[in-house]
């Protein structure tokens, strides 16, 4: 019985160990960002694999002692690992609508509750240890290691259950890691392959095409919502860039002028201000050639025939009026 209890606590606590670092380092490693980020007012940046190493040791000492209190070593040892459970569940259920603060919602008061019913719990484990009956099966396939494995199980599952699961939250706190940690190409292909169209996504896609120098090319191909307001921060703000990082790369920017008059129908004023930086039609990127032969067209009382092509400005021009 000492060995298969030794073999109990050994397979419980690398199944938490392996469990709680993939969790943090696959799952929730951008719902962390966002939340330290918060957390010290932008001050410290999250490392998602030094979090994860971190997180997993940090539990794992909690285990151990509460473990060391408690000294459990047959059915109920799995629940040594409840309170590390809980605090990994509460930090990574982040509110999905919280912007600049940190808040734990119910789990002010639930939380307290959960941790008295488990202490009187453990309480009677402990003294009803001694005499419970005699547990069938050896090893691996023992009823002591399927007890254990099924507490684990349950556990695990209650964690994805209510931390943050909100699918359409990960992809937005994902693609503001990439834009802040400067990987635009990734941050873009995250974009198109989900298809997000909100304006704090639509100002990330934006950025991330200025900075590949794609912006005259490639916007319209893109979901975009809310017109020249998300250009930039103003009504719109991103979680983990400040406004003024922006605003400093952009404010002088005529792509973004132009991009602006675009994003707006604005012809007239495009029109103006695109002959004053390419007074060459030839010089002309894609999207502002087109506007500028499709501005032609409009002066001519005609309009071009649909369906148009997608990912053109025309397209946007007139299936979003």
């Amino acid at each position: 019985m000492k060995d298969e209890s030794k073999l109990i606590r050994l397979f419980c606590n690398l199944l938490f160990c392996i469990f709680t670092f993939c969790f943090v380092f696959f799952y929730q490693a951008d719902t962390l960002t966002i939340a330290q980020h918060i957390a010290s007012n932008g001050q410290t940046h999250y490392v998602s694999w030094l979090g994860a190493i971190l997180i997993t040791l940090t539990l794992q000492l909690l285990q151990w002692a509460v473990n060391s209190l408690f000294k459990l070593k047959k059915r109920g040892y799995a629940l040594t690992f409840f309170p590390s459970v809980l605090f990994l569940t509460i930090i990574t259920d982040i509110n999905p609508d919280t912007s600049n603060t940190i808040t734990f919602g119910a789990w002010v008061w639930i939380a307290p509750l959960l941790l008295v019913i488990w202490g009187a719990s453990m309480v009677y484990i402990k003294n009803y240890e001694p005499y419970e009956p005699a547990l069938r099966g050896e090893g691996l396939g023992s009823q002591l290691f399927w007890v254990n494995n099924l507490i684990m199980l349950l556990m695990f599952c209650s964690m994805g259950l209510y931390s943050n699961s909100d699918s359409l939250f990960h992809k937005k706190a994902h693609i503001e890691a990439l834009v802040r940690n400067k990987e635009y190409s990734e941050a873009l292909k995250v974009i198109q392959k989900c298809g997000l169209s909100d304006s704090t996504t639509t100002m990330l896609t934006i950025y991330s095409l200025a900075h590949k120098g794609q912006l005259a090319d490639k916007l319209f191909e893109y979901n975009l919502v809310g017109g020249k307001e998300v250009l930039r921060p103003g009504k719109v703000h991103s979680l983990l860039i400040q406004d003024s990082i922006i605003h400093k790369a952009t404010k002088k920017s005529a792509q973004y002028q132009l991009v602006g008059f675009l994003l707006d129908k604005n012809l007239e004023k495009f029109a103006h201000y695109v002959r004053i930086y390419y007074p060459n039609d030839s010089l002309l990127p894609r999207y502002y050639k087109e506007a500028y032969n499709l501005k032609k067209i409009i002066d001519k009382r005609r309009k071009p025939v649909p369906p148009y092509k997608k990912g053109s400005y025309t397209k946007y021009y007139y299936e979003k009026l």
